[in-house]
């Protein structure tokens, strides 16, 4: 797979997935989840709704992750909502969860790219260096014949700037 390290706002990148740092409860929030649910519309607001009351009555568990439909996101096929782990309470492990289960399920709906944001780092307080060390290590352990890219966005030059420095070491 090749990875991309890039810096910009996840819902103006072309990928067949996009993930999604989403909150439990699937009804938007801050940072990456509000950008991508403002820009997906209130259509989405509808199939998470539906995916609550069906799927996910008590919310998505951290590590877990979900498609919708991506509503118009930049030609993408899926959204993909991943809950990442609360850096001072929860597992680190789970981290590794969001994004094995996120290139799972971009596999399953033979995606050819998928674009990642840097999961947990803002709210859930994640320094970027573990962020960029755990998703060097699930990608370096990870095979796919399907997925062909892998486009890490990180919001801020500084964070990019991060990750590079990990992905070369």
């Amino acid at each position: 797979m090749k990875i991309s390290i890039i810096q910009g706002d996840i819902t103006k990148v072309k990928a067949d997935a996009i993930v999604n740092a989403a909150h439990h409860t699937l009804m938007g929030g801050g940072g990456v989840d509000g950008a991508i649910h403002k820009n997906a519309g209130s259509e989405l607001i509808e199939e998470c709704i539906k995916l609550r009351n069906e799927e996910f009555p008590h919310g998505l568990n951290t590590g877990e992750a979900v498609a919708t439909k991506s509503y118009g996101i930049n030609q993408a096929k899926i959204l993909i909502h991943t809950v990442g782990p609360r850096y001072y309470s929860d597992d680190l492990n789970k981290l590794k969860d969001c994004y094995i289960n996120s290139l799972k399920i971009a596999e399953e709906n033979d995606c050819k790219s998928i674009a990642f944001p840097a999961i947990a780092t803002g709210a859930y307080g994640t320094p970027i260096e573990k962020s960029a060390e755990i998703v060097k290590e699930v990608l370096s352990n990870y095979n796919s014949k399907i997925i062909e890219e892998v486009i890490l966005v990180l919001f801020t030059e500084e964070d990019k700037e991060v990750y590079n420095k990990i992905f070369t070491i």
